[in-house]
C-alpha cells in the first residue's frame, strides 16, 4: 500500500487528510501527542484523555478535548468515534476531527484495553499497548499515512455459489468465522466483503467449500502457474522432493532457504495456497509438503490451516497413504520437518482424474487420483469420521419424522439433496456434493435432519444418488386420484386436529384433492 501506485481496476483508495485521534490515559496520551506533533507539525491531532484539557504545554496542533473514547469503527481515512460525555451517554467525537465529514483519518489507541479487538485491526489504527518499540514504530508510521493509498480488492465473491443462506434460512458461515479483520458480514442470504477492511489474509477462500470466495493474487500469474514453474526446476530428484511452502514473514526467520531434496516456494499470504494446491502438488510428483507457519500468522489462519491439514491427513490415511506426507512446522523446525516428512512412494502416474467442475469436484478428483492403485492394507470402503466443521459428510434423515415435504431440496445449494413427488414422494442424497452447510437441517420443519461429517473413500458410492426416504401417495377420498404423500397427510392431520372446526368440511377435507375442493366450493 503506497501512494503513487496505479489504481487497480478492482481495488479501493484510502484518502487520509492528516486528522489524528489519540486516546488513552492522560500522561501517555499527552506525551504521544507532543512527540507526534514535534515529528509532524502538519498533523491535526485531537487528544481524548481524562484531564488533558487542563494541560497548558501542548502544541498548537493538538486539540485537548478530554473525555474517553468508548467506541470506534472504520478504517484509514474514515474512522468514526464516540466519546463519553456522561456516565450513560456518549456522543459523536467527529466534530473535533477537523474534516468536513467528521471522520478521523488515523488513530493511536493507548487505552489499556484496545478499542479494536480483532487480530488484524484496520489500516491506520495503532494500539501498541505497553510495548515501547511498537509505540515508536507507530509514531514513525503515522506521519507517512497522509494522502491517497491504493489497495487491491483481494477477494472475488461469486454469490451464486454461496451457501450462507437460502429462503430466509441461515446456513454456512465459515468465512465469517475465520476472517481476522471482521471484513465479512452477513447480508441476508448472502455475504458482503468490505474491501476497505479486508487485508488479503485469504483465510476465507481456504475455508469456503464451494469456491464462492476466490483469492485475487496481486502478483503476476496464478498460484498454479507459480507452483508449476517451481516444480519444473526440481530437476532429477528421486524420490520426489519435499515442497516447503512459506510466506515472506517466515522467510526472514528460516534457518536456511536450501536443503537437499527440498524445494522452497514463497506464497503471500500462506492460506492462498489452498488445500486444492496441496493435493495438486502431491499429484504433480512432490514427495511431501511442509507448510511453514510464521509467528505473525493470524490465529484464525493458523487454526484453519491446521484443521484443513488434519482433515486431508485423515482422508489420505483412509486411502492407504501415510498422512505424514503433509506436515506443519514453525520456521525454526523446518530442517527437522523435512527429514521427518514421509515421501510418497515412487509410482507410475495414476489414470487421469475425471473432469469435474468446481472446487469440491476438483478436490475429490485429486483425492481419488492420489489413492488410485495404492495398497490399502485390507482397508474397506467404510466411511471415516471427520471433525465437526469438516466440509465433507452425510445427511441423516429420521424417516419417522420426515414428511417428505422436500423443503430441504429447495434449500440445498449444491444439489446434494434431490427429490420427486410424482409418481411417488422420494428424497435422495449424493454425498460427493454435500458441503455440510447446515441449510437443510436448519430449514427442516419437522427437525428430521442431522449432519454427520465424514469421508467416504469409495468414489462410486460417494458419487451415486441414494434414497433417504420414500412414501406412497394417498388417494383423494372423493375422486380416488392419488394427490398427497401419506406422511405429509399424516403430519397435516396432526397439526390441524385442534382447528378442525375451523376447516370447511372438517378435518376430513384434508383428504380431498384440490380439484375436488374447488368443484365443491363452486357448487355451493
Amino acid at each position: 500500500m503506497a501512494p503513487g501506485t496505479p489504481i487497480p481496476h478492482d481495488g479501493v483508495v484510502y484518502r487520509s487528510r492528516a486528522s489524528v485521534l489519540i486516546t488513552g490515559d492522560t500522561v501517555s496520551a499527552a506525551d504521544a501527542a507532543r512527540e507526534l506533533a514535534r515529528r509532524a507539525p502538519n498533523l491535526r491531532i485531537a487528544l481524548f484523555a481524562p484531564g488533558v484539557a487542563a494541560l497548558g504545554d501542548l502544541p498548537t496542533t493538538v486539540k485537548a478535548v478530554g473525555g474517553r473514547i468508548v467506541s470506534l469503527r472504520g478504517h484509514l481515512g474514515r474512522f468514526s468515534a464516540s466519546v463519553r460525555v456522561a456516565v450513560d451517554k456518549a456522543e459523536d467525537a467527529g466534530i473535533f476531527s477537523g474534516n468536513a465529514d467528521r471522520h478521523f483519518d488515523l488513530v493511536l489507541d493507548l487505552c489499556r484495553e484496545p478499542l479494536f479487538r480483532q487480530s488484524m485491526p484496520p489500516h491506520g489504527y495503532y494500539a501498541p499497548g505497553d510495548d515501547a518499540a511498537a509505540l515508536a514504530q507507530a509514531l514513525d508510521s503515522l506521519p507517512q499515512l497522509t494522502g491517497d493509498f491504493h489497495k487491491p480488492k483481494y477477494v472475488d465473491y461469486r454469490p451464486q455459489l454461496c451457501a450462507h443462506g437460502a429462503m430466509g434460512v441461515a446456513g454456512c458461515r465459515r468465512c465469517l468465522d475465520v476472517c481476522a479483520t471482521q471484513a465479512i458480514r452477513s447480508s441476508g442470504e448472502k455475504i458482503e466483503v468490505d474491501p476497505f477492511l479486508c487485508q488479503g489474509c485469504a483465510s476465507c477462500t481456504l475455508a469456503c467449500p464451494t469456491g464462492a470466495l476466490g483469492f485475487q493474487h496481486p502478483a503476476p500469474g496464478t498460484l498454479q502457474e507459480l507452483l508449476d514453474e517451481r516444480l519444473e526446476k526440481r530437476g532429477e530428484m528421486d524420490p520426489g522432493p519435499i515442497l516447503v511452502v512459506h510466506d515472506a514473514a517466515a522467510r526472514h526467520v528460516l534457518p536456511f532457504i536450501a536443503a537437499p531434496g527440498a524445494l522452497f516456494l514463497e506464497v503471500n499470504p500462506l492460506p492462498a495456497f489452498s488445500d486444492l494446491l496441496w493435493l495438486k502438488a502431491l499429484a504433480a510428483g512432490v514427495g511431501g509438503l511442509v507448510l511453514v507457519l510464521a509467528p505473525t500468522t493470524p490465529p484464525q489462519s493458523r487454526q484453519l490451516i491446521e484443521f484443513k491439514l488434519e482433515e486431508l491427513r485423515t482422508m489420505l490415511a483412509e486411502l492407504g497413504l501415510d498422512p505424514e506426507v503433509l506436515r506443519i512446522a514453525a520456521p525454526r523446525d523446518v530442517p527437522t520437518a523435512i527429514e521427518q516428512t514421509v515421501r510418497l512412494p515412487v509410482m507410475t502416474a495414476p489414470a487421469a482424474a475425471p473432469a469435474m467442475d468446481g472446487k469440491r469436484g476438483s478436490l475429490l478428483a485429486l483425492i481419488d487420483a492420489l489413492g488410485a492403485g495404492r495398497q490399502t492394507d485390507g482397508r474397506t470402503s467404510a466411511p471415516r469420521a471427520l471433525a465437526v466443521g469438516a466440509t465433507l459428510g452425510v445427511v441423516l434423515v429420521d424417516t419417522g419424522k420426515c414428511s417428505l415435504c422436500l423443503a430441504c431440496t429447495y434449500l440445498c445449494p449444491t444439489g446434494a439433496l434431490g427429490g420427486q413427488l410424482d409418481p411417488a414422494p422420494l428424497l435422495s442424497f449424493t454425498e460427493s456434493l454435500c458441503i455440510q452447510c447446515d441449510l437443510c437441517r436448519a430449514g427442516c420443519p419437522e427437525q428430521a435432519i442431522a449432519l454427520q461429517p465424514r469421508f467416504l473413500p469409495d468414489p462410486i458410492a460417494r458419487n451415486a444418488a441414494r434414497e433417504l426416504a420414500n412414501d406412497q401417495l394417498e388417494a383423494c377420498s372423493s375422486c380416488g386420484t392419488p394427490f398427497i404423500g401419506r406422511r405429509k397427510l399424516a403430519v397435516s392431520l396432526a397439526l390441524m386436529q385442534e382447528h378442525a372446526q375451523d376447516l370447511p368440511g372438517g378435518i376430513d377435507a384434508l383428504r380431498v384433492c384440490p380439484n375436488c375442493r374447488q368443484r365443491e366450493a363452486m357448487a355451493t
